[in-house]
């Protein structure tokens, strides 16, 4: 097998190449051409093991094992295991950290690309830790955005998270950075929820990544009068598998990503409407990202090899 530890995937992963993966791993889930069973946990007194098997055609199959423990830091930690998808013979394994955080950021930047206004010139980033730093260096893939504010509980993580781009500003508050954004990114694991309807501008896209059942970052009434892209329709399950912040709504009331890339349903209807790409993280989002780093590692000769 091949291990590949969190630096040698940092250094392997390029931002740019994991947006295209993602585009085309959106398309092919709502296609249908993927088998992802829902993901399953064990619950701890402290926390949650969480498994996420995948199979994509053309690619190797994924299993991603994550624990939530939001006493920990990090409060997620993961591993990646590649299998051959003819043989099912285990062929990597991999620090499943740094996937997770980018290919979530990945995910939220592809919403912002095809979804926000044009033109959108700001984002607020609600959160400081590491979704907050996947945040930031993502939204270098993107052309157009002159500030960034940064916002989070302890002011000087906002600061040193804002120290890391020139463009971005850490405020003392959730409201001043959302008030003044274009583009609202929420990264937290918060129970409640950090922003409020009103302080969005019109036709403001909000991107969601927190997981905090039985609660959550988005605002109800905010979900509501919004027009909601997801991952996979599963997101209006219950948790684990869906998300808390959804519950009680037809699954008809969000467009998968995959959808609207395919064509087959609209995107942004108009410049006032609210849109929010609500993420649970889906498997196919770990297999693709894995695959991209696995083919990459073996072209450059990166990562050691080890008989179990």
């Amino acid at each position: 097998m091949l291990l590949l530890t969190h630096k040698e995937i940092e250094n392997l992963l390029d931002p740019s190449e994991l947006l295209a993966a993602l585009e085309e791993g959106f398309k092919t889930l709502s296609a249908g051409q993927l088998n992802v069973p829902p993901r399953n946990q064990a619950i701890a007194p402290k926390g949650l093991l969480v498994g996420m098997p995948a199979y994509m055609p053309n690619k190797l199959m994924s299993v991603k094992l994550v624990t939530i423990f939001h006493e920990n830091i990090p409060a997620h930690q993961a591993t990646i295991t590649l299998f051959d998808s003819n043989t099912g013979t285990p062929i990597a394994f991999m620090d499943g950290e740094y996937i997770t955080a980018m290919r979530t950021a990945a995910g939220a930047i592809l919403s912002i690309k095809h979804l926000a206004r044009k033109g959108s010139k700001s984002i607020a980033i609600v959160g400081a830790g590491v979704l907050g730093d996947a945040h930031l260096q993502m939204i270098g893939t993107l052309s157009g955005i002159e500030k960034v504010w940064i916002a989070s509980k302890d002011i000087s993580k906002a600061r040193a998270l804002a120290a890391r781009a020139s463009n971005a500003l850490a405020v003392d508050s959730v409201r001043e950075a959302v008030s003044n954004a274009d583009i609202v990114c929420l990264c937290t694991s918060s129970l409640e929820p950090v922003i409020k309807a009103e302080w969005l501008k019109k036709g403001t896209h909000v991107s969601s990544v927190g997981y905090r059942p039985p609660g959550g970052e988005l605002p109800r009434d905010l979900v509501e009068t919004s027009h909601i892209f997801v991952e996979s329709k599963v997101a209006f399950q219950a948790p684990p598998v869906g998300s808390a912040e959804l519950q009680g709504l037809n699954p008809e009331f969000g467009t998968e990503m995959g959808e609207y890339l395919l064509g087959q349903k609209p995107g942004r209807r108009d410049e006032n409407e609210t849109t929010i790409y609500k993420s649970m993280g889906h498997a196919m989002e770990d297999l693709v990202t894995a695959n991209l780093v696995y083919q990459k590692a073996i072209a450059q000769g990166i990562g050691t090899t080890f008989e179990l």
